[in-house]
């Protein structure tokens, strides 16, 4: 395949270019998995694209797939990017929920002409720039997210999830607790609830400060959802591990960092962006053109 790889920003991703109008779905596994670990996000630019060219790009990149209830489903894969028109802060996509995938997408059907990018900020470059005392406070406490969610959303996202699995559930109306909790097997620091209108509240502990699952040799990123959204849920109380809440001037530090180093994508049509949820945060500026179309894929290595 005839590529050109070059940075996307002065401080990191990597812009793949195809030169010759390349099948995007031909890009190997192991080439996208060794960029990424590397530099954190790809820009995948040049390439004869499609819903399904991206679709089938995520489910032979990925051991399994992840939606989001809340969203516009587009087949078993992408889902339309539809959160409102504000500024979206910097977060790990699911990154407050024990439900958090490795690898995020996106599929720019329709570029914006003005505004309106999405943005991302490698959580690797913000951890370095940090004072110390602000990497000892994160490092030394987890973060607790804890937030309902309605019962159809919980069971929409169970169903999908376990699709094709042993234990999958027959439909939704047949989808459990016991299916839900399944999902969270092996995630130390989750417990879920179930309340009596259906709903479930969930309470999620984990790291401010992560490894990365894509490059677990980069052991200290600042990767997280305390700057994030709740479009389409209600807001998550985030606190630090011992119940207190996280000091003003110690967010006022991190988002200021975070600023430093977050950048636009610079959509152009056909793009495909996949970030390393792990490590690389992104966000949104606020939609000027309301014609731009984006659609989103997440996933998991295994």
């Amino acid at each position: 395949m005839n590529i050109r790889e070059t940075a996307h920003t002065r401080n990191g991703g990597l812009m793949v270019t195809s030169l010759n109008e390349g099948d995007i779905t031909l890009l190997p596994k192991e080439y996208l998995l060794t960029q990424l670990a590397e530099h954190g996000y790809l820009v995948l630019r040049g390439f004869q694209h499609s819903i399904a060219r991206f679709s089938q790009l995520v489910r032979q990149s990925s051991g399994r797939i992840s939606l989001d209830p809340a969203r516009s489903f587009n087949g078993d894969t992408a889902q339309k990017v539809d959160a409102g028109y504000d500024k979206v802060g910097l977060h790990c996509e699911n990154g407050n929920s024990p439900f958090w995938p490795d690898l995020c997408w996106f599929y720019c059907e329709k570029a914006p002409e003005r505004g309106s990018q999405t943005t991302v900020c490698d959580g690797k470059l913000v951890f370095e720039h940090l004072s110390a005392a602000a990497r000892a406070a994160f490092s030394l406490q987890e973060i607790v997210y804890s937030r309902r969610v309605e019962e159809q959303k919980w069971k929409t996202y169970a169903f999908h999830a376990l699709a094709a699995q042993q234990n999958a559930p027959i439909s939704l109306e047949k989808t459990t607790l016991a299916h839900l909790l399944s999902l969270t097997a092996g995630t130390p620091g989750t417990t879920i609830t179930l309340n009596d209108d259906g709903a479930i509240r969930y309470q999620f502990q984990t790291p401010a400060i992560r490894a990365s699952h894509i490059n677990p040799q980069l052991k200290h990123n600042f990767a997280n959802s305390i700057f994030g959204p709740s479009n389409h849920y209600e807001k998550p109380v985030i606190t630090f591990a011992n119940g207190e809440a996280i000091p003003a001037d110690l967010l006022e530090e991190a988002d200021a960092v975070c600023d430093r180093f977050t950048f636009d994508i610079g959509w152009q049509h056909g793009d495909v962006v996949l970030i390393d949820n792990t490590r690389v945060m992104h966000g949104r500026r606020r939609i000027e053109d309301k014609a731009r179309t984006i659609f989103n894929a997440l996933s998991y290595l295994a």
